[in-house]
């Protein structure tokens, strides 16, 4: 494999792990979380970088086999098995001794409303990251399908930090969750 093909796969593994620690931190924070709605927003951002995880391993596997970018929605729908403790065979991923998430989770400490705040605030704080990463790599990009699946991955980060958004100020303004009736259009 070339430079270029090795920097990629780089990127994609780097896109991988934010994926994956991604993952973790909404599990954790939907266990964390006291609210039935804070706990089902956060298992909904989950399940979404459970589903980045799986085009960001199609396309690494794609990639590492020489069959070259997919097309995003093909990638969507091809069979693979993600295993979320082991996202690239051979490379294991831990979250660190000193977890990323620590003054997080200590805000549930003060009170539910304070680490939910907390999540809300850290969750948008990583998706403004992927957002970047992923924009990056797209401007860097000279293969359409590999912009293409950079590009989707841009609006749905965007779509997630949007929701963070809406939720911490609803939280901060009124102190609980919404209501079934006061979800944003995207989730709702």
């Amino acid at each position: 494999m070339d430079r270029e093909g090795k920097e990629i796969l780089a990127v994609l593994r780097r896109a991988i792990k934010g994926e994956w620690d991604g993952y973790h931190f909404y599990v954790e924070a939907a266990e964390r979380s006291a609210d039935p709605a804070g706990q089902g927003t956060f298992r909904s951002l989950a399940g979404a970088e459970e589903e980045h995880l799986h085009l960001l391993l199609v396309e690494h596997q794609s990639l590492s086999t020489g069959q070259g970018w997919m097309d995003p929605d093909e990638a969507m729908t091809r069979e693979i098995e993600v295993d979320i403790t082991k996202p690239l065979p051979g490379e294991e991923f831990a979250l660190p001794a000193e977890s990323p998430f620590a003054a997080t989770w200590a805000a549930y400490e003060v009170d539910g409303l304070s680490g939910d705040l907390a999540a809300l605030e850290f969750g948008m704080e990583m998706e403004r990251d992927f957002y970047k990463m992923y924009q990056e790599a797209a401007e860097q990009a000279e293969d359409l399908l590999a912009r293409q699946a950079y590009e989707f991955l841009m609006k749905e980060e965007n779509k997630h930090f949007k929701l963070l958004r809406d939720a911490y100020d609803y939280l901060s303004d009124n102190e609980h969750w919404w209501d079934d009736w006061e979800l944003p259009f995207f989730e709702g």
